[in-house]
């Protein structure tokens, strides 16, 4: 009997088996189809459009309205990154060979980026450096004047300060990291050899990093060449750029052709940075690896008057731009009454704007709404990476083909503004269920580098060992990689599942006929001038969205 229940287990477990994998292939193909077949019709209507002299793909595509917008996008992706590579590096020159109080701190803001919605970040500069924002009630009170005296909110600058400020710790983290990593050998024989400090660095140091700020760089100007939510609350005039102008052309004006011209701008703009991205990568993990067994900086104390003056500037300027708004944020969400807002002019600690939302049976509908999205988007997601992570490891285990490397990046290239425009001109309303699937179809990318990762860290001998042990071809997927890189999966999980409770574009452009999640209710706040409790709204959300990032990054780390 036990040779007959051995049997029918190991027949189970081959058939469910061969059931897993026939459903990840279907959900990759599905998940690729979703990718690829809204990208299309984004680009579609730019050719299918009733040719004539002004109506031609060409005049179109080069006409001076879309090469305006982009130069603006572009010029403001390139300033963004600019500001962050201006603090990032100093913060990562600090921190990685530094040692002072609140260095742990510091370095924790890196996950900031990663788990704190685009969205807050914009609230927060407006109830803190907005024209009535606390910041110029101040100033008006202090110097006793009429009219509020910062205005740079409004403008290019507003723009580039709250991206700069808001991606600076990805910079500071790439640059830390890579910072640890070098060798002092070089150095201490500089320094033998006569060579001043600041030569050391621009001759030794820079050299070393620079593919690492290069590649940091290269990810804030991403980030800051979609951006979205930022640009349509600051709303700005002359601030649009090429992810409002598609989101207007086709939402508001339906003019499909120039949506579509717009749209194949920005995404063959966003994928020739790409492709540099991948091979400034690819070269920061080489320079990285020839350097990991040698002797690295010991941290010192921050001397001489110029270090301490450097940091002090540093310290005050991301307090300002960086940590003051967030404070504000949670500030408001406290206070029933606070300056600059509805003629007050104290704050009042309160729960009344929490109270407010609680009240209301739209909020935890949203609040459901979230939980749901997230967790199927995150699932899916996830699935997706682990089936493609899966056949790269098994065809192209030392990733020399092209195909391997660029797939997981096309995601990064295009932005949810395209996919959702590309996606309602083939079906007439958006729906949940394609809002998971476009979610899905962008994130599964970040959820493939954590466990890919984790599955080149296995070591050779436990997969040979696996594949001549094994009598079933599969035995190494279910038996040594899920089981080996379960912490990395889940901390994939979370990481999707913050994206998609932070995410306001998909929800706002497709349009959903009532269905909000928190992230667009906050934003409909915030649009209506309720910005307390757009304020408490996001504090909620953050509560939702860091603690799971932080808690599955934890598990990713302690592996």
């Amino acid at each position: 009997m036990s040779a007959v229940s051995d049997r029918c287990r190991y027949l189970g477990y081959r058939y469910g088996t061969y059931v897993a994998v026939a459903v990840s292939v279907v959900l990759l193909f599905l998940i690729i189809s979703f990718f690829v077949l809204p990208l299309f019709y984004a680009f579609f209507p730019l050719f299918t459009a009733d040719v004539g002299e002004e109506t031609s793909p060409w005049n179109i595509l080069f006409s001076s309205k879309v090469l305006k917008v982009a130069l603006y996008t572009l010029k403001q992706g390139l300033l963004s990154m600019v500001v962050a590579l201006l603090i990032g590096i100093p913060a990562g020159f600090f921190t990685a060979t530094r040692q002072f109080p609140g260095k742990k701190f510091i370095l924790s803001l890196s996950a900031i980026p990663l788990c704190v919605p685009p969205l807050l970040v914009a609230l927060g500069y407006v109830m803190f450096f907005g024209m009535q924002g606390v910041l110029n009630r101040w100033c008006m009170a202090l110097w006793n004047l009429e009219e509020p005296p910062i205005e740079f909110l409004y403008s290019l600058w507003g723009i580039v300060l709250a991206q700069g400020f808001y991606n600076f710790p990805l910079v500071m983290k790439t640059c830390h990291d890579a910072w640890r990593q070098l060798s002092v050998r070089e150095y201490n024989a500089a320094c033998l050899l006569g060579a001043s400090p600041f030569r050391i660095f621009r001759t030794i140091t820079v050299v070393q990093l620079l593919p690492a700020i290069a590649s940091s760089g290269m990810v804030v100007f991403l980030y800051s060449f979609f951006s979205f939510v930022i640009v349509l609350l600051f709303g700005g005039v002359g601030t649009t750029v090429l992810e409002v102008e598609i989101y207007q052309a086709a939402r508001s004006s339906l003019n499909f052709p120039l949506a579509a011209a717009l749209a194949l701008t920005e995404t063959l703009i966003a994928f020739g940075v790409l492709l540099l991205y991948g091979l400034l990568e690819r070269k920061s993990r080489e320079s990285r690896g020839l350097a990991w067994d040698a002797e690295t900086f010991y941290p010192k104390k921050i001397q001489g008057f110029t270090e301490k003056l450097g940091a002090l500037i540093l310290a005050f300027l991301v307090i300002l731009f960086f940590l003051m708004p967030f404070v504000q944020i949670l500030f408001s969400a406290l206070s029933q009454k606070v300056p600059g807002f509805s003629g007050g002019t104290t704050g009042k600690i309160s729960l009344g704007n929490f109270i407010a939302l609680f009240s209301r049976e739209s909020f935890y509908v949203s609040f459901l709404n979230t939980l749901k999205v997230g967790i199927a988007s995150g699932v899916l997601a996830v699935c997706v990476a682990l089936t493609f992570a899966c056949l790269v490891k098994i065809l192209d285990p030392e990733k020399k083909s092209m195909t391997s490397r660029i797939i997981p990046l096309l995601p990064m290239a295009v932005s949810p503004v395209v996919l959702a425009f590309g996606i309602t001109q083939v079906i007439s309303g958006g729906t949940v269920a394609v809002l998971i699937l476009l979610q899905a179809s962008l994130y599964w990318p970040f959820a493939f580098r954590q466990i890919s990762g984790a599955m080149d860290r296995i070591p050779l001998d436990v997969l040979n060992g696996a594949t001549l042990l094994s009598p079933f071809s599969l035995d190494g997927v279910f038996k040594i990689y899920i089981p080996l890189c379960r912490r990395n999966i889940l901390s994939a999980l979370g990481f999707c599942f913050a994206l998609s409770c932070g995410d306001t574009t998909l929800p706002l452009v497709l349009g959903i006929p009532r269905f909000e999640t928190l992230a667009l209710y906050t934003y409909n706040l915030a649009g209506s001038y309720r910005f307390q409790e757009a304020c408490a709204c996001g504090v909620i959300l953050a509560l939702l969205t860091v603690p799971v990032f932080l808690i599955s990054n934890r598990e990713h780390t302690g592996t």
